[in-house]
């Protein structure tokens, strides 16, 4: 094989009947007959290649390879990497010797090649639909071709699917019609032809159309543009390449009920193999029922070339005590994930339970809060990051998954704005599959006096808005009048301050009172005060006095309030009597006679009760003599 190519071909590993090991193909002939070798480096330049990105190539092989009846019987395909084919021989060997292990089969399944599915697929992705801009400014699907050049177009849904103009891009139909369509580019009225999968026209027309419009030249356009003289445009080389989204498997979208509108702000982030920036929401299957949920969407390159549409589900909170493949998370382990969202150490996993521990560094999605974890032999560090050269230590550290400061990083800067360079703490974030750029502690810090000014400077022309500080809300309007700002920002700082012209608001008045329209105090004046934040009230508080003699008089009736002595429940009585000269029906004698109660005593006594009688005697008026009726006459 050519060392150079190694980097985008795939070869084909085949599993015999009744055979444990895989090998290698070295040729299928047009009869269908194959040739097998040991799959082992030293055997690596006899292998069969074919370029992973072009789907036809494979298909052809596929096409020779049926014509031999008995291979789909006695072989089973996989398709590997080829410059990383010894590490996933030996990935694949290990779970064909686990057949009733329950991932077994989601785990073969990017790999295996069903020979039949793939001449299909191509047969089916070899024609495309042109699409270009209409007279209202939004993509169409193109229908057809008036004689003089002029589109005939339709709105890119699946009910116009059949009025879709299809063409073979790498047949000679396609430079026919753009050799009638070639006078439009003369003078363009829109921005050109894009040949996009009949399977995809719906979804990505609504995402195609919202780049077009920002920004025609964007390069993540370039998989679809048709230049004039009749062929795809070549993708500009670089580090860093969209997805050709024609590629994906759009029945996958389908059964996640996913739509064009939802998909036309994710698909940029997606095409640059990141997830969709936000959550989205999909449909799913569990028990049998149709439920909508919450999930991040990614794209995974398969190693057939072809795209799958990944989902990563959102839950309510991260489950840090459930262990994570295998390895159970400590405290500092828990502290790293809830600030940074990374580990920050190399844990050793066990993809499969039981199976060989695998160093591998663990991140989490703040967004799914879900934990995603990648090899660290699957992690390549650059030996320069935005134009800083990285030390081998350095290196070395982001590898084991710690924050490294990196100093005099190229700055992203804005058009007509000067270079300048920047110090960060990179770490690298398995969620994201990129560098996280952090600010240092200091760097923090003076952000945070930076925007504060600048915000206070801002607003001067804004309203003041209510600010929670602690647990008490400072709102700027007190008593019915509007604070300064450098009252109100004395009040957020917990100062007191003087404010005059205040009122309090009266109860609102019944129904045929008469109206009052100024809210007045209690005597209908408008009063001052101190107004001060008071944290143990927990509110603002206006008082006459300023905030310091307030806490001292409060100070020293708590001290009063706190020396008066509650007594027992069984004498109450007593001091209610003796000491405060309350009495009741069975005390009253004695407080006549200056008796004081006895300890606990409630009731009165014998002695004391006869007493109380004989007063009572001598107090009531003598009864008088009925009359006998024998009075002297007058």
């Amino acid at each position: 094989m050519d060392e150079n190519k190694v980097k985008d071909q795939n070869i084909l590993l085949v599993k015999e009947k009744g055979s444990d090991e895989l090998k290698a193909v070295a040729s299928i002939d047009a009869k269908g007959k194959v040739e097998l070798v040991d799959a082992t480096g030293e055997n690596a330049p006899k292998f069969l290649a074919f370029d992973r990105n072009d789907k036809r190539e494979l298909a052809d092989l596929m096409s020779n390879y049926v014509k031999e009846k008995s291979n789909t019987d006695n072989f089973q395909l996989f398709q590997v990497r080829a410059g990383k084919f010894e590490k996933q021989k030996e990935g694949l060997e290990e779970v064909l010797s686990l057949p009733n292990h329950p991932e077994a089969k989601n785990a073969l399944k990017p790999y295996a090649v069903n020979p039949q599915d793939v001449i299909v697929k191509q047969t089916v992705e070899d024609f495309k639909v042109l699409m270009t801009q209409g007279e209202d400014g939004k993509l169409k699907a193109v229908s057809g071709m008036e004689k003089d050049g002029k589109l005939n177009t339709v709105d890119p849904t699946k009910e116009n699917a059949d009025n879709f103009f299809q063409i073979n891009p790498n047949g000679n139909l396609l430079e026919n019609f753009m050799q009638k369509f070639s006078g439009q580019y003369q003078h363009p009225s829109h921005t050109g032809l894009y040949a996009v999968a009949g399977s995809a026209v719906d979804k990505i027309s609504a995402f195609l159309d919202k780049i077009i419009k920002v920004n025609p030249d964007d390069k993540v356009l370039d998989p679809y543009r048709v230049k004039p003289e009749g062929q795809m445009q070549e993708q500009t080389p670089g580090k860093y390449q969209p997805l050709d989204l024609n590629k994906v498997d759009w029945k996958d979208a389908e059964k996640l009920g996913l739509s064009g509108e939802q998909l036309q702000n994710t698909l940029k982030a997606m095409a640059y193999s990141h997830k969709s920036p936000g959550l989205v929401d999909i449909k799913s299957e569990i028990d049998g029922k149709e439920i909508s949920v919450k999930a991040r969407l990614s794209l995974q390159e398969q190693p057939d070339g072809s795209i799958k549409i990944q989902t990563h589900p959102f839950q309510e909170k991260p489950d840090f005590d459930k262990p994570y493949m295998g390895v159970k998370f400590t405290q500092d382990d828990i502290a790293n994930f809830k600030q940074t969202g990374n580990g920050g150490r190399v844990f050793d996993l066990e993809p499969i339970p039981g199976g060989e521990k695998v160093p591998s560094l663990v991140s989490l999605d703040k967004l799914t809060n879900r934990f995603e974890s990648m090899a660290v032999a699957d992690l390549n560090i650059s030996a320069t990051i935005k134009n800083a050269p990285l030390s081998q230590k350095q290196q070395d550290a982001l590898k084991r998954g710690e924050g490294v400061l990196v100093k005099g990083m190229d700055k992203r800067v804005e058009a007509g704005e000067a270079p300048s360079k920047i110090d960060r703490i990179l770490q690298y974030n398995v969620a994201n599959r990129n560098f996280d750029f952090r600010f240092t502690p200091e760097q923090q810090q003076q952000y945070r006096q930076e925007r504060q000014a600048k915000q206070e400077q801002s607003g001067e022309d804004k309203p003041l808005k209510a600010r929670k500080v602690g647990d008490i809300w400072i709102r700027p309007i007190q008593g019915g009048v509007e604070l300064t700002r450098d009252q109100f920002k004395q009040l957020c700082e917990g100062k007191p301050i003087w404010v005059e012209g205040m009122q309090k608001s009266q109860p609102k008045p019944k129904e045929g009172a008469a109206q009052q329209v100024e809210a007045t105090d209690k005597k209908g004046q408008k009063y001052p005060a101190w107004v001060w934040p008071d944290p143990e009230k927990g509110h603002v508080r206006h008082t006459t006095k300023h905030p310091d003699q307030v806490r001292a008089i409060e100070a020293k009736q708590a001290a009063k309030d706190g020396q008066k002595v509650t007594p027992a429940e069984g004498h109450k009585t007593q001091v209610a009597v003796n000491n405060d000269g309350k009495t009741n029906e069975a005390t009253k004698h004695a407080q006549g006679k200056g008796e004081a109660l006895k300890s606990g005593q409630t009731h009165p006594t014998a002695k004391q009760d006869e007493k109380k009688k004989e007063q009572q005697q001598k107090q009531s008026p003598a009864v008088p003599k009925k009359s006998t009726g024998k009075g002297r006459k007058m």
